[in-house]
C-alpha cells in the first residue's frame, strides 16, 4: 500500500497520525500475535467447503491482506519469528506480493544524472534530474512525458547492467550528481510498438498531466489521503475498543478511494491542446529546435538547408542572448586566429634569419642512432628531417656532389632534397668549407663537356671554350695551351709536335708493354673501357658500382654499361635499371647498388 503527498509537512501529519494508532494497535497486538500465528496454517489451508465460491473467494482474500499486513508489520518491528510464519503461510497460498522499500528509506536529496541517449544513427547527452527511491519504470514514464520517447523503445544501461522496471537507481549506483546512466532507443517495429498503442499511452500521459495540473491549481490537498481532523462516525475510538491493522487498512482505502473518484476531472475542464512549437524538426534525433538555431541542441546535427526562418517569428529574451552569444563567440575565434597567424608568421620570420634551425626536442639521429638533445640537432630547411650536427658535417666532408643530398633514407623512400647553402658554410670550418668549395670547381669542370684543364703539372687552371678557340692561356702557371692538341708546345706548330711524339712512341718499350697489359686485361674481363670518356678502369673487389676517375661517371661493372640514363643519378629510363620492378641488372648481379 502506498501513499502519494504533494508537501512534505502534509505527509509529516499523516505519519503522526498513522504512527500513534499502530503503536496502540501493537500494544493492543503483542498479546494476539502467538495465537494468531498458531491460526495461520489453518486459515492457509483452505475454507469451508459449506460456503458458496463468492463468499469462501472473499474470506480468502481478506485472510491473504492480513497475513501481507502482519507480515510487514513484523519486518518493521523486527519479529523475525512471526514474520517468518507469515512468509510461510503466504508461500503456501502462492500469493503474488510485490515488496518495495518505502521512499523514507532513500535520501530525499535530487540527484543531476547524466544520459548519454543513442540509437542506430545517431547519439547525444542530456542531463535529468531524479531521486535515489525514483524506479526504472518511473524513469521511463519520465523520459517519455519530456522527450516523448515510449516505454518499450527505452533500454537502460547503469553500471554495465540492463536495468528492470522494479529497481531503482540507486540500487545500479546512482547515488551523486554526476553519475552516468545510459539510455539505448529501440525501432518501432523491434519494440512491436505500433501507432494506435502509441497516439493511447500518449493520450492517457497528457490526460494525467492535465489533471495534476487542474487538482493543484483548484484544491489544497493533492491527494487528500489524509483524514479530517474532525471525529467521523467509524472513526475513532468507539466506547473505548481499539482498533486493529485491518480496520485502519480498510477505513483508509475507503477515504483514497473517495477522494480518487472526487478528484476525477470533468469533460468540461480539459485544457486546451497546446500550439504547435514553432521550428525546425531535427532529420537525425527529431528534436524540435528553435528555428534561428544553426544546429541540433540535442545531437548537433546541421540544420537542413532548405529551411527558411519564418518571417513573423520573434525570438524571446533567452534566444537573443544565445544568439548575442553565439555572435561574440565567433568574433572572438576570428580574432583568436588571426593572433595565431601573426605569432606563427614572427616565428617564421625569426627561424629564417637564423642560419640553422636546431631541434626542439629529443631526436634519435637516423645515421648514428645517438640520442640528441633538444639544440644539439639540425632540422633541414627542405624536407625537415633532423640529423645530429657531427653527422652532417661528415656527410659535407665526403660528398663528391656540388649538391650535398638529404641523408635520410629507409625501406621504401629516399629523400631528394638537398642542404642550403648557407647550412652547408654553417656546419663545417672556414677550411673543410675551402675544400669543398675546390671539390665543387673539379666535378663542375669534369661535368662539362667543353672544358679544359691545364697541361701544366699539379696546376689547378682550367676553362670552358668554344670551337672558335684553339689556345688556351692559363691565369695560373701563364702557360699556353694547345687545344687541338690537348698539350703545351710553346715553340711548335701542331705538325712538328704529332711528328715527335709518334717517333717518341716506337722508340720507347715501356709504353708499348704497359699498352699491350691493359688490352689483355680488357679481353678476361678484369678491365674495361668508361662507357663515356673509353679510358681504361678497374674493380679490383667489392661493389658492383664504379665511377671512372677521369669523367666521373657512374658504371655498372656487370652491364659494363652506365648507372643511371641521361638525366644523370636516378634517372632509371636508360642504364642498368637495376630493381626497377623488383629485378635485378644482370644474373650476376650482387643487389649492392
Amino acid at each position: 500500500m502506498v501513499f502519494n503527498f504533494e508537501e512534505e509537512r502534509e505527509a509529516q501529519k499523516w505519519w503522526t497520525i498513522v504512527s500513534s494508532s499502530l503503536r496502540e494497535v501493537q500494544k493492543a497486538s503483542d498479546s494476539m500475535l502467538a495465537s494468531q500465528a498458531s491460526s495461520l496454517p489453518a486459515a492457509a489451508a483452505g475454507v469451508s467447503t459449506d460456503q458458496d465460491p463468492e463468499t469462501a473467494l472473499t474470506l480468502e482474500l481478506s485472510e491473504t491482506e492480513e497475513l501481507a499486513l502482519h507480515l510487514a508489520q513484523a519486518i518493521e518491528y523486527g519479529d523475525e519469528e512471526v514474520a517468518s510464519q507469515c512468509a510461510v503461510a503466504l508461500a503456501r497460498q502462492q500469493a503474488t506480493l510485490s515488496i518495495l522499500l518505502k521512499e523514507s528509506n532513500y535520501p530525499t536529496d535530487d540527484i543531476s544524472m547524466k544520459v548519454g541517449v543513442e540509437d542506430a544513427t545517431s547519439s547525444a547527452s542530456i542531463t535529468i534530474r531524479v531521486r535515489a527511491h525514483t524506479t526504472i519504470a518511473t524513469l521511463k514514464q519520465q523520459i517519455f512525458q519530456d522527450y516523448g520517447f515510449h516505454p518499450l523503445v527505452q533500454r537502460w544501461i547503469i553500471g554495465q547492467c540492463l536495468c528492470v522496471d522494479e529497481r531503482t537507481v540507486s540500487s545500479y549506483g546512482i547515488r551523486r550528481d554526476g553519475d552516468t546512466a545510459f539510455l539505448y532507443l529501440l525501432s518501432a517495429k523491434m519494440a512491436e510498438l505500433t501507432e494506435q498503442r502509441y497516439e493511447e499511452d500518449q493520450a492517457q500521459l497528457m490526460l494525467s498531466s492535465t489533471s495534476s495540473l487542474s487538482d493543484a491549481a483548484g484544491e489544497t490537498h493533492k491527494y487528500n489521503t489524509l483524514p479530517n481532523m474532525s471525529p467521523k462516525k467509524g472513526w475513532g475510538n468507539e466506547a473505548g475498543r481499539k482498533m486493529d491493522i485491518g480496520e485502519i487498512s480498510q477505513h483508509l482505502d475507503t477515504l483514497q478511494i473517495g477522494d480518487l473518484f472526487s478528484a476525477q476531472p470533468k469533460p468540461a475542464a480539459a485544457s486546451l491542446p497546446s500550439p504547435v512549437q514553432a521550428g525546425w524538426s531535427c532529420p537525425k534525433c527529431t528534436f524540435i529546435n528553435k528555428p534561428t538555431r544553426p544546429g541540433c541542441e540535442m545531437c548537433s546535427t546541421d540544420r537542413p538547408d532548405d529551411y527558411v526562418v519564418p518571417g513573423s517569428y520573434k525570438p524571446d529574451e533567452t534566444e537573443l542572448w544565445r544568439m548575442q552569444q553565439e555572435q561574440e563567440g565567433i568574433l572572438q575565434y576570428q580574432q583568436a586566429l588571426e593572433a595565431e597567424r601573426l605569432k606563427n608568421f614572427q616565428q617564421l620570420l625569426q627561424m629564417e634569419e637564423e642560419v640553422l634551425v636546431p631541434n626542439r626536442e629529443v631526436l634519435e639521429c637516423r645515421i648514428c642512432y645517438q640520442q640528441v638533445a633538444p639544440g644539439e640537432g639540425v632540422l633541414l630547411r627542405e624536407c625537415l628531417h633532423n640529423f645530429c650536427r657531427e653527422c652532417l658535417r661528415q656527410v659535407i666532408n665526403y660528398s663528391e656532389e656540388p649538391e650535398v643530398a638529404c641523408p635520410f633514407r629507409d625501406d621504401s623512400y629516399a629523400c631528394s632534397s638537398h642542404l642550403q647553402e648557407r647550412e652547408i658554410r654553417a656546419l663545417v670550418s672556414p677550411e673543410e668549407y675551402r675544400r669543398f668549395l675546390e671539390r665543387s670547381l673539379v666535378l663542375a669542370e669534369r661535368r662539362s663537356q667543353n672544358s679544359f684543364h691545364c697541361k701544366t703539372t699539379d696546376c689547378r687552371g682550367w676553362c670552358i671554350y668554344e670551337d672558335s678557340v684553339n689556345e688556351f692561356r692559363c691565369p695560373i702557371c701563364q702557360a699556353l695551351n694547345c687545344l687541338l692538341c690537348k698539350a703545351i708546345h710553346e715553340g711548335k706548330n701542331c705538325r712538328q709536335y704529332q711528328d715527335d711524339l709518334q717517333v717518341q712512341a716506337q722508340n720507347d718499350s715501356a709504353a708499348r708493354q704497359t699498352n699491350d697489359m691493359l688490352q689483355t686485361l680488357v679481353q678476361i674481363g678484369e678491365a674495361m673501357h668508361c662507357p663515356t670518356c673509353l679510358i681504361i678502369v678497374q674493380k679490383k673487389d667489392g661493389c658492383d658500382w664504379i665511377r671512372c676517375t677521369v669523367c666521373q661517371t657512374e658504371i655498372c661493372w656487370v652491364t659494363k654499361g652506365p648507372r643511371w640514363g641521361p638525366g644523370g643519378p636516378g634517372d632509371t629510363s636508360g642504364g642498368c635499371r637495376c630493381n626497377v620492378n623488383g629485378q635485378r641488372c644482370h644474373p650476376r648481379c650482387q643487389n649492392c647498388h
